[in-house]
């Protein structure tokens, strides 16, 4: 255990308990805590809007992931409602964020905001242990205990009389201390929480969202398991996974805990009384450099990844070979060296941005399957405009190990079907990347 102690001393506390002075309590510090202040998200998708009048309507985001339910008397007049992906700021929150305008709204009924939650949303933690959350203006996050969840339609589904950010909140999810780890070496994997102290009756509003810690607590976690290569040690609260000595196929292994009597009875009517979560996390086991994630829901894992700058250009080429010859090659432009962490938008020929993904077979003829744009015609088939990939290219870090450049980050968005108008088909995408530079 001494190995990992540098980074645990880091860990802060999640349960202080009470002691007594002369008889009397002393204040628990964790109830004095104030709510955690957080920043903003920024659109990453196009505004989805319609009209919407006294006789009521739906309005569902692009995604169809978030639907607006307007009844009937709620408006008193026409109103354009829009519904947009943002960055998502709250910590363990699974997917995206999504802002509803416009916020200053007056709703004379309550709207009802369905989610839809998929099994990539529980990939760290568990249905049971889903609610929806708000932003308000003051950057504080706040929860619904009030949240409905149907595990059979996979829905969480609240009431409101107020637009804001909304996004699913976790009370509970498990992380290890990096989404991937190196042949032969070893991670953290530690259970999330925010730490609500709600009381019975706590159901009678939203409850503000306090900065997220590791769970210290061990009394009611149970059955630590590990499904795939490599070895898993339980240490009560938190467990160390060892990777073997290359990467496996398939390449990515899951940890599961279980969480039990995760929500005092009593406190939240229908939720936790004498259940148990089973939170669960994957691990990316890497080489030196790697490219993987999925496209369109199907895993992939490359065998081959680089990066390059183009002589005389600001611009570099990210590359990645799945097999066969299939890859990615991905252009960030106008971009200075050295290369900073930050993040690019994807480009569209005639709408900014500044990255573009190409998904196909590069060895000649080259086959396109999907780039990250489109195009949108008229009636006569010319083209007005073209359409950017929702999602972002995120460079989180960028080393200069011995001489050799290596870059670390994420795209997401979607590949389109290279036809000459409209989006077709899209295929999703989500890949993690660690490349190093060729000459």
């Amino acid at each position: 255990m001494k190995r990992f102690l540098p980074f645990l001393l880091f860990i802060p506390f999640l349960l202080t308990a009470c002691s007594k002075s002369g008889g009397k309590e002393e204040p628990n510090p964790d109830d004095q805590e104030p709510p955690a202040v957080r920043a903003h998200g920024t659109p990453t998708g196009d505004l989805v809007s319609k009209t919407i009048g006294a006789a009521g309507g739906t309005l569902t985001s692009k995604d169809n992931t978030l639907q607006i339910d307007i009844p009937a008397g709620a408006l008193t007049a026409n109103t354009v409602i829009s519904v947009q992906a943002v960055t998502n700021t709250l910590p363990g929150s699974p997917g995206d964020s999504y802002r509803l305008l416009p916020e200053n709204v007056k709703f004379t009924k309550p709207v009802k905001l369905t989610f839809k939650y998929t099994d990539r949303h529980l990939d760290s933690t568990d249905a049971e242990a889903l609610f929806m959350a708000y932003q308000s203006q003051d950057g504080i996050w706040r929860f619904l205990p009030k949240t409905a969840l149907n595990t059979t339609a996979k829905t969480l589904t609240v009431e409101t009389t107020h637009f804001s950010d909304w996004a699913p909140f976790a009370m509970y999810w498990l992380r290890a201390d990096g989404a991937s780890v190196l042949v032969t070496k070893s991670t953290g994997v530690f259970i999330y929480s925010t730490k609500q102290n709600m009381k019975p009756g706590a159901d009678a509003g939203p409850v503000a969202i306090r900065r997220e810690r590791v769970l210290e607590n061990s009394a009611n976690i149970r059955n630590w398991k590990l499904t795939g290569a490599g070895t898993l040690t339980p240490e009560g609260r938190l467990a160390i996974y060892k990777a073997p000595a290359k990467v496996p196929n398939p390449s990515k292994v899951t940890v599961s805990v279980e969480i039990h009597n995760f929500i005092p009875a009593g406190v939240i009517p229908g939720r936790g009384a004498t259940g148990k979560l089973i939170l669960l996390t994957k691990i990316q086991v890497v080489d030196e450099v790697y490219f993987s994630g999925t496209v369109n829901g199907v895993e992939i894992f490359c065998i081959d990844q680089h990066h390059k700058y183009i002589p005389g250009t600001n611009w570099i080429n990210i590359s990645g070979t799945i097999r066969d010859n299939l890859g990615f090659s991905v252009n960030i432009e106008n971009i200075s060296k050295p290369i900073q962490a930050t993040q690019y938008q994807w480009f569209a020929p005639d709408r900014g941005g500044t990255a573009t993904a190409v998904y196909g077979t590069f060895t000649a003829p080259a086959t396109v399957t999907g780039k990250t744009f489109w195009s949108k015609c008229d009636a006569s088939q010319t083209v007005e405009e073209y359409r950017a990939s929702t999602g972002l290219l995120v460079i989180h870090q960028v080393e200069n190990l011995g001489g050799v450049e290596y870059i670390t980050g994420r795209l997401r968005g979607e590949f389109y079907p290279q036809i000459n108008c409209g989006p077709g088909t899209s295929l999703p995408f989500d890949l993690h990347f660690r490349t190093k530079i060729i000459p």
